[in-house]
């Protein structure tokens, strides 16, 4: 895999949150996004599809999120997992590195920030470890 691929992505998604899914920044950087709100959603796609990475908004649902985000990760091993939260919600991330789950914690306004670094992740160097 070259890292210039534009990857195939799973976005977890919240309504309530302070981070715009609906930037285009997504579609721009990415090859293919598929945005769900549901977790059960979010299961039955990443059992029947292909996708590279998968990004989960913790910024609300925490601890369903996270439970979640193991499930996937334990079902899914090589799929790169980042789990964005906001920085008041910080303390509540403990353990969620430790899963090999990749974290950001920033603001609103550093979300696109997040996805151009996320978009030039190598998975093919996680993949060989």
């Amino acid at each position: 895999m070259l890292a210039s691929k534009k990857w195939d992505v799973l976005f977890i998604e919240n309504t309530l949150s302070m981070f715009n899914s609906n930037t285009k920044t997504l579609n721009e950087l990415f090859n293919k996004v598929d945005k769900v709100q549901d977790s059960e959603k979010a299961l039955e796609l990443i059992d029947s599809k292909h996708y590279d990475i998968l990004i989960c908004d913790l910024s609300f649902e925490f601890v369903d999120r996270i439970k979640i985000l193991k499930l996937m990760k334990h079902r899914k091993p090589k799929i790169a997992y980042f789990a964005l939260v906001t920085e008041n919600n910080s303390d509540k991330i403990f353990g969620v590195a430790d899963q090999g789950i990749h974290v950001f914690e920033l603001s609103p306004e550093q979300f696109d920030l997040a996805l151009e670094e996320i978009s030039r992740f190598n998975l093919y160097v996680e993949k060989v470890k």
